[in-house]
């Protein structure tokens, strides 16, 4: 397993008056399909198993340092004998939509345009189909390609590993393996998952296969920091190993892939989230917007000045100095990376 240390995480609430260090909320709503004639759901479907997989799932998130955190709003039964039974949204119950192109967006049009899905603009949709499953997943759509589409389907347990994976491609993450699936491929042919801090691999190799294709070397070979890199790949949430155990041990997310999450959140995702992250760095410029990983704000007080003056947002510090003297008035949390230390006024 990945034993990397986290280091350098700062959490500062800044405000006028004493509260809880502030968290970006990912709004999920669920949305249960009944059956067609007795209007039950799925057996072994409960409330108490969403909150569950919520609550074991933000342990995760909160093991990222970036202040991301899940918010289950609401839960809610739909189709039944009372709306439309076989013909209505429990046409759906036990199926499998995920299929592409079929029935994966015929499942996305009845969504949209059927109010009987109870579709929210501003949560992530997830739509439950069966009951719980001892291997867990699911579908939800990748912007900025299906940037439309906002329903995600679950095959669900009280573990934390389908809400990272799945909501890690709804704000923009593909899996580690991009398109190669089992049992090899070749690259660049297959694709990958475009972020430059994952190896390459094919979704079903080992960490031996995955240590040759980026090393030339056995796993047992590498350096220490070689062996982190493949380990940051094999434990990825965004990856297909470790199926028996993943929700104990397949709970890696990689700076990098942290970054494109947020930068998502604040661009094609903003309307599922409570807030905004603004990025600071030593060598950013206070002319960039700051609300992109790669245009960050050069100085604290710069992006301070940006965020929301109702504190919903985080300003995130990359490693490094930040010499300035500020006074903030104004609600914020200051966070700094995994990557390392952040000081001000030093």
């Amino acid at each position: 397993m990945n034993a990397r240390t986290f280091l350098g995480l700062l959490t500062l609430l800044l405000a006028t008056a004493a509260s809880q260090a502030q968290h970006i909320y990912i709004r999920v709503s669920v949305k249960v399909i009944t059956d067609p004639v007795t209007g039950a759901r799925p057996s072994g479907i409960t409330d108490d198993l969403f909150y569950a997989a919520m609550a074991s799932a933000n342990q995760w998130m909160d093991s990222f340092g970036r202040g991301y955190r899940f918010n289950v709003t609401e839960i809610v039964n739909i189709g039944g004998p009372t709306q439309g039974g076989a013909s209505g949204p429990s046409q759906w119950y036990g199926q499998d939509p995920r299929a592409t192109p079929e029935p994966w967006q015929t499942f996305q049009n009845d969504i949209n345009t059927d109010p009987r899905y109870l579709r929210r603009t501003d949560q992530v949709n997830f739509y439950i189909t069966s009951g719980p499953s001892s291997n867990p997943g699911g579908a939800c759509p990748i912007p900025p390609g299906e940037v439309n589409l906002i329903a995600c389907m679950g095959y669900v347990d009280g573990g934390p590993w389908w809400m990272n994976h799945e909501l890690g491609h709804f704000f923009g993450l593909s899996h580690t393996f991009g398109g190669c699936g089992c049992p090899d491929c070749s690259y660049p042919n297959s694709g990958d998952d475009g972020i430059a801090d994952t190896l390459p691999e094919s979704a079903c190799d080992t960490q031996d296969q995955i240590a040759l294709r980026s090393f030339g070397l056995l796993y047992a070979s590498l350096s220490t920091t070689q062996q982190r890199q493949v380990d940051d790949t094999f434990f990825n949430i965004m990856s297909y190993h470790n199926a028996n155990t993943k929700n104990q041990v397949e709970n890696v997310m990689t700076e990098l892939q942290l970054d494109l999450h947020a930068d998502t959140a604040n661009s094609y995702r903003r309307a599922f989230v409570t807030g905004t992250t603004v990025f600071v760095s030593p060598f950013g410029f206070d002319l960039f917007p700051g609300t992109a990983s790669g245009l960050p704000k050069r100085t604290v007080a710069s992006a301070v000045s940006v965020a929301s003056a109702a504190g919903t947002d985080i300003v995130l510090l990359r490693p490094g100095s930040y010499p300035e003297s500020l006074t903030i008035s104004q609600p914020v949390t200051l966070r700094a990376t995994r990557e390392g230390q952040a000081t001000i006024g030093k």
